[in-house]
């Protein structure tokens, strides 16, 4: 949407980097904190727990389905490793009184439709929605994953990249997603990232992982291994380099 989008661009942010000359160096850092009540939506195959099939569709319905965009700012609404972050456009906002509510509807070949109610309160602003797909004729229960183990704290900053862009620098506020990465298992939920800087106490030193997000209808990942308290780590982000 092009409110959104300039909404953003009025966010970015001159860092002028110690130079010879004024002009040189400068870095164009693009803060995608421009919509503030979010919910990320998490769909599986309820089975398994991988990501929903890539056929699978979501649409928005309700009242307030007009004011429900993607995180990037898009109007079109898509899955990307089955998930998707939307949100309520930055000049509307639930009250205590009046929280606002959407429908979430899930269609996969050869699973059953799926719809899940997603309300906006004025206390919540970020939420996370798991939908767990069944097969058609299935009775099997869905796989309950067990909660990560705790470990002690580790501290990430993520940066984005835009590859055709060395001027331009993203501060992503997004969802992130872990898993190990010698591990088969589905990628978990590991918090949400405001504007780069996530804290986090499910990471095992010796480790490595493999870290995702979703944005613009786009999976991007990178991998480090733990064995310090505190990495800044890069991403390519080319959707969040369109404005």
């Amino acid at each position: 949407m092009d409110t959104l989008r300039k909404t953003r661009w009025l966010l970015v942010m001159l860092t002028l980097a110690a130079c010879k000359k004024p002009t040189e160096n400068i870095k164009i850092v693009i803060d995608t904190d421009v919509i503030k009540y979010t919910a990320l939506i998490n769909v599986t195959d309820g089975q398994n727990g991988s990501p929903a099939p890539a056929a699978t569709t979501i649409a928005i319905t309700g009242t307030a389905a007009n004011d429900i965009f993607e995180l990037s700012g898009k109007k079109d609404i898509k899955l990307s490793s089955g998930i998707v972050t939307i949100g309520l456009r930055p000049t509307v906002a639930p009250t205590t009184n009046q929280p606002i509510t959407v429908t979430a509807e899930i269609n996969a070949p050869g699973y059953n439709r799926e719809t899940r109610q997603v309300t906006f309160r004025a206390e919540t602003k970020q939420q996370v929605i798991n939908i767990q797909l069944t097969k058609t004729g299935s009775t099997a229960p869905p796989v309950v994953t067990p909660p990560p183990p705790v470990f002690n704290n580790v501290s990430l900053t993520f940066t984005g990249r835009c590859p055709n862009r060395t001027d331009l620098e993203i501060r992503p506020s997004v969802y992130v997603y872990f898993k190990k990465s010698d591990s088969n298992a589905a990628f978990q939920y590991l918090g949400y990232m405001d504007k780069g800087n996530i804290s986090t106490n499910l990471l095992e030193q010796g480790g490595t992982y493999d870290f995702q997000i979703v944005y613009g209808a786009e999976t991007y990942k990178v991998s480090q291994k733990i064995d310090q308290t505190s990495y800044n780590l890069t991403l390519d982000m080319p959707a969040a380099c369109n404005f």
